[in-house]
């Protein structure tokens, strides 16, 4: 994943079962997602079987403290996708209302213009984009836009209002149990990619993957909840500008991971 510009282009998109997961219908589907194998046990699900839990993907600080995602969801507007070359806009079905494919008779470009909300963990879209299939092929980027969720364009009692993407965690510091509480604002483009490309057929998923192992690189939790830098308030930690010392920089450095930690990637369907 390379910037499109000095902001993001390997982006979030992604979480622990992003689903434009495909209920039927020729194609490959396409889903975003924080853990390959809870995606796939997702999709299990979305079709009716029985399927063992998947654990909720873990991460943790670099001094140590071990959080287990919780929530994840994310809004995203101008979604435009690639065809692989050669390949027609007509061999695209399920297209949202509003979402269109442009091209030639030998180039196309899936554009669906959002907005989007995403729960990373259950994949559930808002609006539904479970029908999508896609023409086989190898897909070499996926393009959209990381955008602060407006409560005149999302359903009433949304939390990701006023923000691009919401992260929540339990963790356990001095024997006590406690949230994390990540809410961060982008207005940015974003771009995951493959160099070689990633084939999929109809048997398979093209999946952006966001990976919450690298989200607190660098940060020492727990060294800056003992010096007074991050504050626990009822048992919340929150990551904001309020953060300081060796955390000074907290939010912009999840920021920055967390537009490093994608990936495109196939999965099974």
């Amino acid at each position: 994943m390379n910037l499109r510009t000095p902001s993001l282009r390997q982006s979030l998109l992604c979480a622990a079962a992003v689903g434009l997961t495909a209920c039927g219908g020729e194609g490959a589907s396409l889903r975003f997602s924080v853990n390959e194998s809870a995606a796939q046990a997702a999709h299990v699900l979305v079709q009716g079987a029985e399927a063992t839990a998947t654990p909720a993907p873990t991460f943790h600080s670099s001094d140590g403290i071990v959080f287990t995602l919780t929530e994840a969801r994310i809004h995203l507007k101008d979604i435009r996708l690639d065809l692989p070359q050669g390949t027609k806009c007509a061999e695209v079905s399920g297209l949202l209302a509003g979402a269109t494919c442009k091209g030639s008779e030998s180039s196309g470009t899936v554009v669906v213009p959002g907005p989007i909300v995403v729960d990373l963990m259950t994949g559930a879209t808002t609006p539904d984009l479970s029908g999508l299939r896609l023409p086989a092929g190898n897909y070499k980027r996926i393009d959209f836009r990381l955008d602060e969720a407006k409560a005149a364009e999302v359903a009433s009692g949304e939390p990701l209002v006023g923000y691009s993407l919401l992260v929540k965690a339990s963790f356990t510091q001095d024997n006590a149990s406690n949230t994390l509480d990540l809410k961060l604002k982008f207005s940015e483009d974003a771009r995951f990619e493959s160099t070689n490309g990633v084939a999929v057929d109809a048997d398979t998923a093209l999946l952006a993957l966001l990976q919450p192992q690298a989200w607190l690189e660098g940060l020492p939790v727990a060294t800056c909840l003992s010096k007074g830098d991050l504050q626990l308030a009822s048992n919340v930690l929150r990551i904001d500008d309020q953060a300081k010392g060796d955390c000074g920089d907290a939010e912009n450095r999840v920021k920055t991971n967390i537009k490093n930690s994608g990936q495109l990637r196939t999965a099974k369907d």
